[in-house]
């Protein structure tokens, strides 16, 4: 048996067998089955990186927790002399990332999208649990517009915050006191909704910078875009939403998850008149 090519978890004493190699956030995954032939997912770490370990193994505890069908499985989990590993439940379909790849999407998906990340947030936050970022790769769309979330690495879970953690995360959707290094709550993920749902919405989070530190300022400084202005077909009601999302002061945003979804669902009551949007969106130069 070549080694590279498998894993024994130390927990269950189930044998894995890798396949295709790809990334879930930071870390290496696999394609791979059990020694039953099951098909499932393998998220690693080195061995030597404890701050990695300590990483993955706190996003174990959390994912144990959860029983959602928009949350990734936690199946197994284990630790030899090169790695320590997760074993995933395998998702179909491609990340919001591919989806997007640098343009608008159509509003009925978005819509679809949106509805249910907030109902993600709703639960996630009942749990306890805050997500810090909402990054677009983090998040696997079906052919049916089913949406899963399989990385939870820079979430928090407020009973019992992680010892250390990375700041920032993906800088891109942080919010403006998570930059600053003040509190972190669940208003926090409202501001990083807002950030996803705008790229969703334009092809382009709304701040763009060459580095960290730029970005990090326009989140504290810089009003974001209207975002009709990039993306005029938009109704008014939808684009007054992201910009309550995008408000700098936590207090100024939707109060929870609920009020979201509260507000979503009535934007919904006008799905009539948004069918007669032109499915190609207009972006403006």
């Amino acid at each position: 048996m070549n080694d590279a090519l498998y894993l024994q978890s130390t927990r269950s004493g189930r044998t894995y067998r890798l396949g295709r190699a790809f990334r879930i956030g930071g870390c290496l995954a696999h394609e791979a089955q059990d020694d039953q032939g099951v098909r499932c997912w393998i998220k690693q770490v080195s061995a030597t990186d404890e701050a990695a370990i300590a990483r993955l193994r706190y996003e174990a505890i959390m994912l144990a927790k959860l029983d959602y069908p928009g949350v990734v499985r936690l199946l197994d989990r284990g630790r030899n002399r090169s790695c320590f590993f997760l074993v995933l439940s395998p998702v179909s379909g491609r990340t919001l990332s591919e989806a997007l790849e640098g343009r608008p999407l159509p509003l009925s998906f978005v819509l679809t999208v949106a509805t249910q990340l907030a109902h993600l947030l709703h639960y996630l936050h009942a749990q306890g649990i805050i997500c810090r970022t909402l990054d677009p790769s983090a998040f696997y769309t079906d052919h049916l517009g089913r949406v899963t979330c399989v990385d939870l690495s820079m979430a928090w879970d407020e009973v019992s915050p992680p010892d250390s953690a990375d700041l920032y995360g993906n800088t891109t959707y942080s919010s403006p006191e998570q930059i600053s290094g003040s509190v972190v709550q669940r208003r926090s993920d409202i501001y990083s909704y807002g950030v996803l749902l705008f790229e969703l919405l334009t092809g382009r989070p709304p701040f763009q910078g060459s580095n960290r530190g730029d970005l990090a300022l326009q989140h504290l400084l810089t009003s974001p875009p209207d975002v009709r202005d990039i993306r005029p077909d938009l109704p008014q009601d939808l684009a007054g939403l992201v910009d309550r999302c995008l408000a700098k002061s936590p207090v100024q945003r939707f109060p929870s998850a609920a009020a979201l979804l509260e507000k979503l669902h009535a934007l919904e009551c006008m799905t009539a008149s948004w069918s007669a949007i032109e499915e190609t969106p207009c972006v403006s130069q």
